[in-house]
C-alpha cells in the first residue's frame, strides 16, 4: 500500500517538478546573452525604435513605418491592408501556433485541447497588425537599433512566410477584426520553440543582445530590461 501511494504521489507532483525545471531553464536562458549578428558600427541608427510588446503569454515586434518596411511589406496592400494610411505608424508582427494564436483573442478563449496542441506542436502562422502611435503605451520596450540591423530583422520575418509562387499565402477569413491578418508561416510551434523564441532569433538578426533561450514572455522582457 505504501508503494502504491508514493507511485501516486510521486505521478501527481511530477508535472509540477516539469514545470518548475522549465520555468527555471527559462529564467536562465533569459539572463545568459547569446551571440547576435555584427551591425557595422558606423551604420546609422534606425529614425523611430523598434517596440518589443507582450503579455503574459505572447510577444510580438512592432516596426516603424518607413520606406523599407513600406517596400518589403507591399503585399499587404494586395488584400487591403490600410498600409498607406496616414495614421500608421507600426505594424506589429508575430509568429505563432496555428489553432491557438487563430482562435485566442483574448484569455477566455484559451482551451485544453488548443493549449495542448500547441505544447506539443502545431503548424506556424505569421499575424501583421497595424498600430499608431506606441511612444505612451506602457506595455511596451522600445529597441534601438541601426538600419542595416533593421533590414536583416525584416529580410528574417519575410523570410518566416510560407510563399507560393513568392507571394505569402494568406489565411483567408482568419482575423481579430481590427484590419489584422494571418498568414502560413514556416517553421513549427512546440514548447520548446514558442513565439517568444522567434522574437529573440528576429532581434538576433538585427544584432541585438537577447538570452540563449527565451520561451517565456517574462525571459524575454527581463533580458532586454538587464541588458538594453
Amino acid at each position: 500500500m505504501r508503494k502504491i501511494i508514493k507511485t501516486i504521489g510521486a505521478l501527481i507532483v511530477a508535472p509540477f517538478f516539469i514545470v518548475f525545471l522549465y520555468l527555471l531553464a527559462a529564467l536562465i536562458g533569459g539572463l545568459i546573452p547569446s551571440s547576435v549578428k555584427s551591425v557595422n558600427e558606423t551604420s546609422r541608427q534606425l529614425e523611430k525604435p523598434v517596440y518589443l510588446t507582450a503579455n503574459a503569454l505572447h510577444a510580438d515586434i512592432a516596426i516603424p513605418i518607413n520606406s523599407l518596411s513600406l517596400q518589403q511589406f507591399s503585399f499587404l496592400r494586395e488584400v487591403g491592408f490600410p498600409l498607406d494610411n496616414p495614421e500608421l505608424e507600426y505594424l506589429v508582427i508575430g509568429w505563432g501556433a496555428r489553432e491557438f494564436y487563430t482562435s485566442t483573442s483574448q484569455y477566455s478563449d484559451i482551451g485544453i485541447a488548443k493549449a495542448w496542441r500547441a505544447l506539443v506542436g502545431d503548424a506556424s502562422v505569421m499575424h501583421v497588425a497595424p498600430a499608431g502611435d506606441l511612444t505612451k503605451s506602457e506595455s511596451v520596450i522600445p529597441i534601438h537599433m541601426s538600419e542595416k540591423g533593421f533590414a536583416r530583422m525584416l529580410d528574417f520575418m519575410l523570410e518566416t512566410f510560407q510563399k507560393t509562387q513568392s507571394q505569402p499565402i494568406l489565411l483567408p477569413d482568419t482575423t481579430f477584426g481590427y484590419g489584422d491578418l494571418f498568414y502560413e508561416a514556416k517553421g513549427e510551434f512546440n514548447i520548446f520553440n514558442p513565439c517568444n523564441v522567434w522574437v529573440s532569433k528576429a532581434m538576433k538578426e538585427a544584432g541585438v543582445s537577447n538570452g540563449i533561450w527565451t520561451p517565456t514572455t517574462y525571459s524575454l522582457l527581463l533580458h532586454h530590461k538587464l541588458y538594453n
